[in-house]
């Protein structure tokens, strides 16, 4: 079996050779009137990510781990040209072509139609059932966001651990896109729960946007975080655990196959896979603007594990816990409309870029 060095070595190669979606590549920006999924289409061999996950077969998914190839459909070989073909091994390490729809930031689209019902344990929790209200004290795992956008989700709430903020006060950890508007707000901006979208306003003003990891678009530098933290606002009350799942202890490393778990805002409490430990994509960063798109390294793939959505538009911002214990393994940002695949930072990579602790 090959060494996760030589998988990350492998990777990097294919990555270069493919995965050239962005404005570099010339893509995105050229085609105006195309969907990111229409544009990715149109850059030649369709991958839209790479990654690193167990080899899959027709009948199941091997214990052997292999190189992802992301496409927007896979084809017969007799239908591709030479130059079109995907290599079967990259320096010896097999790789796997996988077809999936390209991933795009999951804020909440503006829509009247109710909340879904929430997932298998949400029914016994009011704080789900209630996931898009105002709730006092605040819980994580609802409805919040910048006052510019629609409504995203609280993922968790954490400690600062950078020498010149309070350590008295308590902070709320979500998306760039969600708490600071994709780079576009500014540092003290008011932050609603609940978010806009679900009724929010001035008055349902909690926290105040303290910092956040600027998201480099273009999809040629990569970022390895969306992400950002508001403060908690003197007066408002909370209680530090996240609907449906509880108190969180801390943090650990995701591992492949690692079943999970999440609580947000329009899917309520979902449960999942780590699909992929080591996903590279290109990220549509609005529905409406194929030219504005994102590359992302080092995520998370988490596949649903029932017959419902993992996440959807809305779901932003949820924190990923490991389902064996309360600990949280990524940051929810991203996925395809259907819902049967999200995409999430690192754990590490957040609390290292934003310089914040968990509990």
């Amino acid at each position: 079996m090959a060494s996760i060095n030589d998988l990350r070595a492998a990777k990097r190669v294919i990555r270069s050779q493919v995965l050239q979606l962005g404005l570099g590549g010339q893509v995105i920006g050229r085609r105006p009137t195309l969907s990111v999924h229409a544009a990715v289409g149109n850059a030649g061999r369709n991958v839209h990510a790479v990654g690193i996950g167990r080899k899959r077969t027709a009948e199941n998914t091997g214990n052997d781990l292999a190189v992802r190839l992301y496409v927007v459909q896979k084809l017969p070989e007799s239908l591709l040209s030479p130059r079109d073909r995907l290599p079967t091994e990259i320096n010896g390490i097999p790789t796997d072509v996988v077809e999936a729809d390209p991933a795009y930031l999951l804020v909440k689209r503006r829509s009247k139609k109710p909340a879904p019902a929430g997932g298998p344990k949400a029914a016994a929790a009011s704080c789900s059932t209630r996931r898009r209200e105002k709730q006092r004290p605040v819980v994580a795992g609802i409805s919040a966001g910048h006052r510019d956008i629609t409504a995203g989700t609280l993922g968790t709430f954490c400690r600062s651990m950078r020498l010149t903020d309070d350590p008295s006060a308590t902070y709320v950890l979500s998306n760039n896109h969600v708490f600071a508007n994709v780079n576009a707000a500014l540092i003290g901006d008011p932050l609603y729960q609940q978010g806009p979208a679900d009724g929010g306003t001035y008055l349902e003003h909690f926290a105040n946007l303290h910092r956040f990891v600027e998201i480099q678009m273009g999809g040629v530098t990569p970022n390895r975080v969306d992400a950002a933290l508001g403060i908690l606002l003197g007066g408002v009350g909370h209680v530090p655990e996240i609907c449906s799942i509880g108190e969180i202890v801390g943090t650990k490393e995701p591992e492949a196959e690692m079943l999970v778990r999440k609580h947000g805002r329009t899917t309520g409490y979902s449960e999942g896979k780590i699909d992929d430990i080591e996903y590279d994509a290109l990220v549509g960063m609005d529905h409406n603007d194929p030219s504005v798109v994102a590359l992302f390294e080092d995520q998370l793939r988490i596949v649903t594990t029932t017959s419902e959505p993992f996440g959807l538009g809305g779901d932003s911002g949820s924190a990923v816990v490991d389902r064996t214990e309360a600990a949280i393994v990524g940051l929810y940002f991203a996925g395809p409309a259907s819902g049967t695949y999200g995409v999430a930072n690192k754990i590490d990579h957040v609390l290292t870029e934003l310089e914040i602790g968990i509990p």
